[in-house]
């Protein structure tokens, strides 16, 4: 889906994004009907607005917003940026949505104003990069953010795993959350042609099929025993 990028940033992200644009428009004009479906269903489940959005950090750092459908209680500003699967926070609907990442659909929108790409690592609040390295942090944002990334299918259980910690957010801030963003950066600093549609082939199959779960549970177990939580 994209040529080769180099490891400085994304050699053709202009006509790549434009590709994923049209994409986007095509996507939305093939699933209105889907759209139309969960926005009613998300009004009728619970108070509250359809559509969620906050601010998140783009390429190069710039922030923007990104768009989901509200799977959440409405919340004042400032609450915990990780809602584990056990949260209390979650909707009934949103139950059923998290996990198979129907919610995500409306960054499509995204995708279509250039603020977002299919592929590329995901988007997050501004607090959560505090726990990551600097030049980690740099490397990362120099890749436009995507609806999905490597590390977003091996650590798909992840809200599972962390409704069994003592502190979710904090496991979440400062062991997953610095993983999964050093493992993106390996993938996306040596992306090769094709390796996009690879990605969105094993996000389907992962969501869909829930491939892969038992050793993503491992993964995540082993990673966060290391740590002291």
């Amino acid at each position: 889906m994209t040529e080769d990028d180099s490891a400085g940033g994304e050699g053709t992200g202009q006509t790549g994004g434009s590709l994923d644009a049209v994409l986007a428009v095509i996507a939305i004009l093939a699933l209105w009907p889907v759209l139309l479906m969960l926005a009613a269903a998300v009004r009728l489940d619970s108070r509250g607005p359809v559509i969620y959005s906050e601010q998140r950090l783009g390429r190069a750092g710039k922030p923007f917003r990104i768009f989901k459908f509200r799977t959440l209680h409405p919340q004042p500003e400032g609450t915990a940026p990780v809602a584990a699967s056990d949260d209390s926070r979650i909707t009934r609907l949103g139950a059923w949505l998290r996990p198979v990442h129907l919610d995500e659909l409306l960054q499509l929108f995204n995708i279509v104003r250039g603020e977002m790409r299919f592929v590329g690592p995901r988007p997050t609040r501004m607090e959560l990069w505090g726990s990551v390295d600097d030049g980690l942090r740099q490397r990362a944002l120099a890749f436009t953010p995507g609806l999905t990334s490597p590390a977003s299918i091996r650590f798909n259980c992840e809200d599972d795993v962390l409704a069994r910690t003592d502190n979710p957010v904090k496991a979440y801030r400062d062991i997953v959350f610095p993983a999964k963003v050093a493992m993106d950066v390996r993938h996306f600093e040596n992306r090769r042609r094709w390796s996009d549609l690879k990605v969105i082939v094993a996000t389907a199959c992962t969501v869909i099929g829930k491939r892969g779960d038992r050793n993503c549970r491992r993964r995540l177990e082993r990673l966060l025993s290391r740590s002291s939580l």
